[in-house]
């Protein structure tokens, strides 16, 4: 019996070869994966967000982009077209209105809009195609620091409508 336990004690014990087995099998499905995701268009090998915003490149720049049915909530009704620049996200209706208004004291065409899932989006500018947003959003981040697209990841949003 005292041989059973030894052989059983002995036998299970895991190796540097073993370590090094495991650990280059994980290598290699993590570089087929992001081999997959290139071939998928995700940038980065990055897991992509299928609730949220999307990624899309536009005149060489990486933009954030989503697509929603979002409706004004205040600033300038008539500015509202198919593509809007959203600077920041708020879960609070005044602190977006705040921000609004800021923005419109500094000389943008700000209003804010409301998604159905009820976060409401600072809008800097809102634009007919896709290029001119995307143009605005890259001016509007080269004068403005990452930390101040509050709610987004430090970059304007495009929201097409």
């Amino acid at each position: 019996m005292a041989a059973i336990l030894v052989v059983a004690a002995t036998s299970c014990k895991p190796t540097e070869n073993n370590y090094k087995q495991a650990y280059d099998a994980a290598q290699n499905k993590r570089q087929a994966a992001a081999a997959a995701d290139a071939e998928l268009g995700i940038p980065g090998g990055k897991l992509q967000n299928i609730d949220g915003p999307q990624v899309k490149v536009v005149n060489g720049d990486t933009i954030a982009w989503m697509k929603s049915h979002v409706k004004f909530t205040g600033g300038m009704e008539n500015e509202l077209r198919k593509w809007s620049v959203a600077v920041a996200a708020y879960k609070m209706p005044t602190n977006c209105a705040a921000q609004v208004s800021r923005l419109f004291t500094d000389g943008y065409k700000a209003f804010s809009v409301e998604t159905p899932q009820g976060l409401f989006y600072v809008v800097a500018g809102s634009f007919d195609n896709l290029d001119e947003a995307a143009v605005f959003a890259k001016e509007y981040a080269a004068k403005h620091k990452p930390a101040e697209f509050i709610g987004l990841d430090g970059a304007a949003l495009l929201i097409e409508k």
